[in-house]
């Protein structure tokens, strides 16, 4: 019965600081500015430079390192290595970076 008393006590002295680190480092550490900017860079990718300059309907040569990179925007704890190789795909196909916050 002494127990039970000493759990909720851990849980109400706990609980607030977990919330508090959850709340300071979300997606695996990274801040959500990064993760912003990554879906930033995918959305200009995906809308201008992902697809052949013929049109939507015109099929697209694939380019693995460009899919890596955006799926790598999705997961949690891999946008530092996605956020370059899309920088450096949007500068090579001469586009202005968004401003990163």
């Amino acid at each position: 019965m002494s127990r039970i008393p000493t759990l909720l006590v851990a849980c109400i002295c706990l609980g607030p600081s977990l919330a508090v680190q959850a709340q300071q480092k979300p997606f695996g550490g990274y801040p959500n500015a990064d993760m912003e900017y990554c879906a930033k860079l995918s959305e200009l990718f995906v809308r201008y430079v992902g697809r052949a300059e013929a049109g939507p309907r015109t099929p697209v040569t694939p380019d693995a390192v460009s899919g890596t990179a955006l799926a790598q925007c999705k997961e949690e704890g891999t946008v530092a290595q996605a956020i370059p190789v899309l920088e450096r795909k949007l500068l090579d196909a001469r586009f202005t970076l968004p401003p990163r916050s």
